[in-house]
């Protein structure tokens, strides 16, 4: 085989590891993202939890409540 070839064929290789690298990462990626702003009413994401805890926080507003003194 010769030199030429055998780079090639190492060029080759290393598109695909990092094509199939770039897939997984972003597969990753996809699933990271679903899992944290998932709007479905039954199984919202951490995110979307937390922020509506924010929210209610915010509007409740304890600070203007009533205290007896």
């Amino acid at each position: 085989m010769s030199t030429s070839r055998k780079i090639q064929n190492q060029q080759g290789q290393i598109v695909v590891e990092y094509v199939l690298l770039l897939v997984i990462s972003v597969g990753i990626a996809i699933l990271i993202t679903t899992s944290m702003v998932n709007r479905n009413p039954e199984s919202p994401g951490f995110l979307m939890v937390k922020w509506r805890e924010i929210i209610q926080a915010i509007g409740s507003d304890p600070a203007e409540s009533p205290t007896s003194e």
